[in-house]
This record gives structure tokens, C-alpha cells and sequence, in this order.
């Protein structure tokens, strides 16, 4: 039964596709507009009777002309490389995407065509990477991954297909959830042991003498740590302002720093130009160190990113308030901010009934 309204001085018209009709479509319905209602009853005419009659083709099916049409017939592989190539280095850990995209381009699923796959093909992904023992972090953030490709190629390319991703995480436990989060913290006599690491007479590094004080006060990720340039450090006291190129969240933060933070990044921005950078490390180098130095002190499972939780645990057992520990950590919601505050048992009979808190140095 068809539908005609007028608005505006012009004529809208709805079809509604009869029980009967069993061809493909993009929905049970297709609205039009017209100048006049005339034109606007042929329309309604002639599409009821294609419709009754089974030979109607939704227009809305059918690729735009001149965009992107050939997504279709091409590879999933195409599509994965050309995200990589176009989107992913706009984005903060763009590495990581690529090395990821990478791999994915890779799967058997990857040499069929957007035509082609179906979400059981993301199913038998799902299922094969959870046989090979990866985390269900890990799958979701493929999975996740894979469904901006799929709606990069529907709002951005114009692509007429539609996210099984999206079908995925409809069913349930369609998409593996996120475990528990990482609540590591140092324990008793780590802080000790990894400082004589650093500073024994069988090896140093002065730049980690720098930087793991730095961490622990601070609570800053380690990339950005490791992008502060000297210029930022004399810019204004007891403060590191990062600019929003350099933030996760991509707005410019001011990071309050402890007396020993700000004297220590003092020490090593000393001499050095406003453009340089005040850790002479790169990510690999910083995390390869970082293994001999924890495997020194004796606590092989402490991840740098667990001192980011230690200092931010320590600031909400000094009485931290959560907006202030926001503004400190970068966090935009208090949900993801919690996954960061992991009170000791100490900690926790402390602020409830009072009393001193023993330190876990």
C-alpha cells in the first residue's frame, strides 16, 4: 500500500513491497519525492506493478556510478591495504595498525572479494585465532579492526555492502569481551632492586635513571615520555605541556610533575636545542632495555606500562581526586581511568579506616 504526503510544495510517495516480493532489497520500503503529484503517481504506479508482478530492482543496490563500484569485485586484501595506506597513518599507533592490517591482509579470507564473504568467513577467523591461543583482546581488536575497513568503504567510498562485523557482534558472544584488565603493581622491595639496577656498578643507563623516575611520578604513557622535547621541559614549572599531536586523546594536556621529575627532565634537556627530544630512544630500544633492567632486579613480568599504573594507584591513595587524576592520565571517561586504579590491600584498608600505608618500595 503506497503512501503519498505533501511537504515543503513538493510530493513524497512510499512503496511498500507486497509479501510476495522475495528478490533482494536494501529495505521493505523506497520513498521518492517529485514537483508534482502527477509525476509523483506514475512513479507509485509503475513501482507497485513491477513489484507485484516480481521484476522490480531496488535502484538502492545498485553501485553509484564512477565510485568505487570495482570494491565489489576486488579482493578484501585490496581494501585492507588501501586503509592501511590511506587512513591508518592519521591515527595515533599507526604502527601497530599497519603490522596488523598486514597480517589480516595475509588470511586464506582475504583473497575473496567483498561479494564473496559472508560473516561465517569472520566466524572461522574468530575461532581459528582463539585455537592458536591469542587473548580475546587480541581477536576483538582484529575484529574491531577489520569493521572500520568495512564502514570506511560504506560512508567514505560509497561502497553497497554491508558490515558482517557488525552482524558478528549481534550474536551472542559473537565478538570475544575484554577480560580483566592488568592490575599489576609493584611489590614489596621491586622499586629498591630495580633502582640498583640501574645504578650498579656492573651496567648503567642513565637515560632509564631518568626515565623510570619519570614514569613512576608522573603516570604518563611511555610514548609520550619518550616525545617530550627540551623546549616543552623549560616551558613552564613543575608542568609538561603536550601538544594535541602528540596526546592519544588529541588534545594538548598539562602533566604535573614532582620536584624530582622536573629536575631530572631538567638534567636531560640541559644543553640541548627546544627541538630536540629529551630521551634519545625509540620504542624497541626503550623496551629492550627495560627487559635486561627488570630481569636484573628480579621481577620479569613488570611491563613499563604497569609503572603508568603504579603512579596513578599511588596518586588516588595520596587522596587524588578522580577529575584531578583525569586531568594527570589523559583519560577521557572515569570507566577507563578505573582500569588504572588497583589499590593494594594496604591502600584499601587505609582509606577506609585510616592509618599510615607501607610502602611497596
Amino acid at each position: 500500500m503506497a503512501s503519498i504526503t505533501k511537504r515543503a510544495g513538493k510530493w513524497t510517495v512510499t512503496a511498500r513491497l507486497p509479501d510476495t516480493f522475495n528478490g533482494p532489497c536494501k529495505s521493505r520500503s523506497i520513498s521518492n519525492t517529485f514537483k508534482s503529484k502527477r509525476d509523483a503517481q506514475v512513479w507509485i504506479d509503475a513501482t507497485e506493478s513491477a513489484m507485484r508482478l516480481g521484476t522490480w530492482k531496488d535502484p538502492r543496490l545498485e553501485p553509484k556510478p564512477g565510485i568505487s563500484k570495482g570494491y565489489l569485485d576486488r579482493s578484501f586484501k585490496d581494501a585492507l591495504e588501501d586503509y592501511r595506506d590511506k587512513i591508518t597513518p592519521e591515527k595515533k599507533g599507526a604502527e601497530q595498525e599497519v603490522a596488523m592490517l598486514n597480517m589480516l591482509a595475509r588470511e586464506d579470507f582475504a583473497s575473496k572479494t567483498l561479494r564473496e564473504l559472508t560473516v561465517e568467513h569472520f566466524v572461522t577467523f574468530r575461532d581459528a585465532r582463539r585455537d592458536e591461543g591469542k587473548a580475546a583482546s587480541t581477536i576483538r581488536n582484529n575484529l574491531n579492526t577489520m569493521s572500520a575497513v568495512y564502514e570506511w568503504l560504506i560512508h567514505e567510498k560509497s561502497v553497497q555492502t554491508s558490515n558482517p562485523i557488525a552482524s558478528l557482534r549481534k550474536r551472542r558472544r559473537g565478538i570475544p569481551q575484554p577480560g580483566a584488565g592488568r592490575d599489576r603493581r609493584l611489590r614489596l622491595g621491586e622499586e629498591e632492586r630495580i633502582w640498583s639496577a640501574l645504578t650498579g656498578e656492573t651496567w648503567q643507563n642513565r637515560q632509564w635513571q631518568a626515565l623510570f623516575p619519570v614514569l613512576l611520578d608522573t603516570g604518563m604513557r611511555a610514548g609520550e615520555v619518550r616525545s617530550i622535547l627540551a623546549g616543552w621541559v623549560r616551558r613552564e614549572h613543575g608542568f609538561i605541556v603536550i601538544p594535541e599531536k602528540d596526546v592519544k586523546g588529541n588534545e594538548h594536556r598539562y602533566v604535573a610533575l614532582s620536584d624530582r621529575a622536573y629536575d631530572l627532565l631538567l638534567q636531560q634537556a640541559e644543553g640541548e636545542p627546544d627541538d630536540a627530544a629529551v630521551f634519545k630512544m625509540t620504542k624497541s630500544s626503550a623496551e629492550h632495555e627495560w627487559q635486561k633492567i627488570r630481569e636484573a632486579a628480579g621481577c620479569p613480568d613488570l611491563r613499563i606500562h604497569d609503572l603508568r599504573h603504579e603512579a596513578l594507584s599511588r596518586m588516588a591513595a595520596n587522596g587524588a581526586d578522580l577529575k584531578t587524576l583525569m586531568r594527570q592520565s589523559g583519560h577521557k571517561t572515569v570507566a577507563v581511568l578505573m582500569r588504572y586504579l588497583n589499590p593494594t590491600k594496604e591502600e584499601q584498608r587505609a582509606r577506609l579506616f585510616g592509618g599510615a600505608v607501607h610502602s611497596a618500595a
